[in-house]
């Protein structure tokens, strides 16, 4: 999916691409926000332009981030996970929404400050939502979904409050886009800020995977655990998140192969209970450091792991010479 760029590069695009969704959202939700107040009668209640700005924002941020998300995977773009991340997003935007009028009239004196907490209370619920897609795989992408979201929200919110002093016509769109924007980048920065490792691939004997794979890496959190397998997310059953974290589009690689975890601030890496037959133990490889891997066994940073005919290496984010990955 990366070809040959280096991984830094890779993590500059994705955070540009998301960045661009998030922009395109605020763009679409300030059109639409707009095109209601133009056709709302006067006398219409203050808080309804409000809501739906703010579902507006949630969805169209919803939509367009599982979008790119998984396109930029190598993922076929699942129409299913598009609209249930646009419900959401405009459902979460929506109840944020209704908190941002009772926050300006607690806070009279403060209308910025109000408007900075209404839209960091929206980037947080939006986030939240989007990060869920990997719950029962990743717990922790919802708490990074949601603390990526309140940073892009509250920097969205400032330009909101900031620009509407001085240039009022534009200020609304342009706060509009920065918010999506910010939410958008946060909720793609979260887990590469806070990763713990990473699982990078080196090579594979499959064609598929080393022309899919390139130079990807998985970013890996401590306190949560992972299934690598062959399953893609065509394949899921679900309607809104994955089934496998870690995708290896290896032929030698089974649906759902292994499971990396951590425990008492050390990962591991183990067989997927499928595998855990004696079929399942003849017919797939999995390898850690040319050992054959049966029983739970503990990673090391370098560490190399053989998944069927694929290569992986387990890098620690901070190495005893102070580098990260």
């Amino acid at each position: 999916m990366f070809g040959a760029t280096n991984p830094s590069m890779n993590i500059t695009q994705l955070l540009y691409f998301m960045s661009l969704a998030g922009s395109t959202a605020g763009l679409l939700a300030w059109a639409g926000q707009a095109l209601l107040v133009s056709l709302l009668p006067v006398g219409t209640p203050a808080w309804l332009p409000v809501v739906f700005a703010a579902a507006l924002l949630g969805g169209f941020i919803g939509g367009l981030t599982v979008a790119f998300d998984e396109k930029w995977a190598g993922n076929r773009v699942q129409a299913r996970w598009v609209f249930s991340g646009a419900a959401i997003g405009f459902f979460g935007g929506a109840a944020s929404g209704a908190v941002h009028l009772p926050l300006r009239e607690a806070l009279p004196g403060a209308l910025p400050l109000a408007t900075v907490l209404g839209w960091l209370v929206t980037g947080g619920v939006v986030g939240a939502g989007l990060g869920a897609r990997w719950i029962s795989v990743n717990r922790a992408r919802l708490a990074h979904g949601m603390a990526g979201g309140i940073c892009g929200g509250c920097i969205g919110g400032i330009a909101f409050a900031l620009l509407s002093q001085w240039i009022p016509d534009a200020a609304q769109c342009l706060a509009f886009v920065l918010t999506g924007a910010g939410i958008s980048f946060g909720i793609a920065f979260a887990p590469v800020l806070w990763r713990s490792a990473v699982l990078r691939f080196m090579n594979s004997g499959d064609v598929r995977a080393a022309n899919k794979l390139g130079s990807k890496e998985w970013a890996v959190q401590d306190g949560d655990s992972y299934i690598v397998g062959s399953q893609s997310a065509d394949l899921s059953k679900t309607s809104y998140g994955h089934e496998v974290d870690i995708y290896i589009p290896d032929a030698s690689v089974a649906p759902r192969h292994a499971r990396i975890f951590a425990k008492d601030g050390r990962f591991y890496i183990t067989r997927h209970p499928d595998l855990m037959t004696e079929s399942g133990l003849r017919r797939y490889l999995l390898r850690l450091q040319d050992r054959s891997v049966t029983t739970p066994r503990p990673l090391e940073d370098r560490s190399l792991i053989v998944v069927g005919r694929t290569t992986l290496m387990f890098v620690m984010k901070h190495k005893k010479s102070g580098q990260k990955v």
